[in-house]
Order: structure tokens, then sequence, then C-alpha cells
């Protein structure tokens, strides 16, 4: 059963629909929000059987330059990483915003169900943000930085959606600040997409997210939900001994 939330927020027009207690899954975040929408079974599987979902190599590509370009910000990769060398100035000029302590890096912000800020891993902890960086332009505006391997065409909507979770996060974690521009480093291609949001802008999406995110922790049905789309990058539909049986090819 729902019923709304007694603390409402100052940046909310309305109170917040709040769940007497949560389901089995008790947190989510924009990944695993979007894969418990493609597929309830497929969450089912990685959170609460707890089988780990095989990654592919574009994936473990992805990681190992997250990585490079994270160690060459803070300073301990000396040297400029090849992989990063589309977008060698904005790096550079990362790095001496770090060195300038404006720049916070690999954030791992919780919030519990009051969006209130929270541990990465604590008891209360519901909704997980993370992003690769922060600058802190000035006492009321801020960029957040997302870096992307792999190709940008088709994403553009699944990425502005992160965008702006990125923006309310944001603004719940830190009340002074009153205006977010996020950027897309797309790696491999050199490009950016960038957009702004003033706190009153990325707001208005908050009931949004909290309904889809209260669907994901209060579910109790976790039937799969399979088709081509859903099933593509599945790998729990491979493989000798498949977890689901329902893969679509």
């Amino acid at each position: 059963m729902i019923s709304l939330t007694q603390d409402t927020r100052p940046d909310l027009a309305k109170p917040l629909e709040k769940p007497k207690e949560l389901g089995q899954l008790r947190a989510w975040s924009y990944s695993a929000l979007k894969v418990f929408e493609d597929c309830p079974y497929r969450s089912y599987i990685q959170k609460i059987k707890k089988i780990r979902e095989e990654s592919g190599p574009a994936a473990e590509r992805g990681t190992v330059i997250h990585q490079e370009a994270e160690d060459y910000v803070n300073g301990t990769l000396g040297e400029f990483p090849s992989s990063c060398i589309k977008f060698k100035s904005e790096f550079e000029e990362l790095r001496q915003l770090y060195i300038d302590a404006k720049v916070e890096l690999e954030g791992e912000w919780g919030f519990d169900i009051d969006w209130q800020p929270v541990g990465w891993m604590e008891g209360t902890t519901w909704a997980r943000i993370k992003l690769d960086a922060l600058v802190n332009q000035d006492e009321q505006s801020a960029r957040v930085i997302d870096y992307k391997t792999g190709k940008k065409w088709g994403n553009e909507i699944a990425h502005a959606q992160q965008g702006l979770l990125y923006a309310i996060g944001t603004f719940f974690r830190y009340p002074h600040i009153e205006f977010v521009q996020t950027e897309f480093w797309y790696l491999d291609k050199g490009e950016t997409t960038t957009k702004q949001y003033t706190r009153d802008q990325a707001m208005q999406f908050v009931p949004g997210w909290h309904k889809r995110a209260i669907a994901m922790t209060t579910a109790t049905d976790f039937a799969p939900t399979p088709s081509k789309d859903s099933c593509r990058w599945c790998s729990y539909r491979k493989g000798d001994n498949p977890e689901c049986s329902w893969g679509v090819d």
C-alpha cells in the first residue's frame, strides 16, 4: 500500500508517494531501473538470485577507459591516455580544476526514499547515482560530466534521461546549487552533448522518476517480458545452461 510521505520537500510542489515497506529490490539506480523496465525477470536473476551477468568486451573496454580518465585527472597517471586523446584539452583543464579543488571524481551518491542524501551502502539507501565528475563552477552553479565510450547515435534519449537524473541528484545533494549543466563526452567520437537545468526545471521531473522507482522497489511480480530489444544484450539466455529460457533472438 502506498501512502503520502509526511516529510515534504521545499523543492517539490506536492509530497511524494511513500510505501509502508519496500520489496525485494530495495534500491535503484538509473541502469538498474532501465533493466527492470525492460525485463523484471532479468532484475530478479541479477539482484535477487544474485547471479552476476557476464560483461562483454565493449563494457570491459569502457571500464578500463573510465579508470584511465579518472587516474589522469586525479594525477595518479602521469602520461595522458591515448584512449582520451580526442578530449585532451578538456581533460587537461579538468586536471587543473581538480588541483584547484573544484572537481569531485567518481561520486557515489546515495539518497533515502525522501531524497535526503545518505551513504552509498546504508540501510536506508534507496537511490544511487554515480557520476564521473562534478565541477563546482561557482557558489550556485555546477557542471556534471559523464564519459561515454561506444556510439552516440541511438542513445540520445537514454543519455538525456540519465543527465536529467544527474541534475536532480545534484540539486538534492547541494541545496545551494541553482544551475546545473550536464555534459556527455563521447570519447571515441570526439563529440559532446550538453544541457542546462535550473533547479525549478529539473525538480518538475522528480515525481515521474519517483513513481517509476517506487514501482521497481515495491515489485512482487518479476515475470519475464521477452522481446528482441530486451533480450539482445542479456547474457542470462546464453550458454549451455541458461538462467532464462524465454529469450528471443
